[in-house]
């Protein structure tokens, strides 16, 4: 949902230290962050949910 060029910036470093997850490649138009997830443990819309929750909507109220 964030397409502030600088909170994808901290989102994706963020990502980079999340154990098991490994940020690779956002899309041109900021679209979507591709991320590969290691041994994920649950449904993959509970992951979804959870990071979206978790980093990514903290970084919206900063950075838009």
């Amino acid at each position: 949902a964030m397409r502030d060029a600088h909170g994808l910036a901290a989102l994706s470093m963020i990502t980079t230290v999340v154990p098991g997850t490994v940020w690779c490649e956002l899309a041109l138009d900021r679209s979507q962050l591709l991320m590969h997830v290691f041994d994920l443990g649950m449904e993959e819309h509970v992951f979804i949910e959870h990071f979206k929750r978790i980093y990514e909507r903290p970084l919206m109220e900063i950075f838009e």
